[in-house]
């Protein structure tokens, strides 16, 4: 027998503190926001969030600027060489066929050597 059942003065009524939750009619999801802006930041954005340390996202007054045109280097990349990729796949394989080795020779020596 437990002390509660022993007990008259605790109820059910008293160990049920949480009051219940009202019977709602159902979770709606909420009407969806549509944003347009034009993709662009303003000008001398960078500038400015370099100069003060804090980005801060204020609407230029005049409205939006023309893009501005990416820079192109016309100066030649030099060709990359194959040679390190080829170094990297060949240690690479090495150290596979290595583990491989190992895990075999290990298996060999617990399980099936008599």
């Amino acid at each position: 027998m437990t002390i509660e059942a022993n007990n008259p003065a605790i109820e059910d009524d008293d160990l049920n503190t949480t009051v219940p939750n009202p019977v709602s009619e159902g979770w709606k999801m909420p009407e969806p926001v549509f944003r347009k802006t034009s993709g662009k930041l303003p000008q001398g954005f960078e500038k400015r969030s370099l100069e003060e340390g804090v980005i801060t996202l204020e609407p230029e007054p005049g409205g939006t600027q023309p893009a501005a045109q990416p820079s192109i280097s016309t100066e030649p990349t030099p060709p990359k060489s194959g040679t390190l990729k080829f170094i990297l796949v060949a240690l690479a394989v090495a150290a596979m066929i290595a583990f491989i080795a190992v895990f075999l020779t290990l298996l060999y020596f617990f399980f099936l050597r008599t």
